[in-house]
């Protein structure tokens, strides 16, 4: 059974952009001029984090199964 998402944001601290999925920071935007530059970096096993096609919303994925 997927698992089921109750809150999720956005986070900026100042200094990076984080994906906060249940209270729990899944995932951090790369920095510009790194090879993670434009994309979402894992912070917890099993997620991962990508931009839609058209950049209007982020798609996020746990154990390969799309939660939102």
């Amino acid at each position: 059974m997927p698992k089921k998402i109750s809150e999720c944001k956005m986070e900026n601290d100042g200094h990076d952009l984080f994906i906060n999925l249940d209270g729990i920071r899944i995932a951090k935007r790369g920095h510009p001029g790194t090879p993670h530059a434009k994309q979402w970096v894992s912070l917890e096993p099993g997620y991962a984090v990508r931009d839609s096609a058209d950049l209007s919303e982020i798609e996020i994925e746990f154990n390969g199964v799309r939660l939102q």
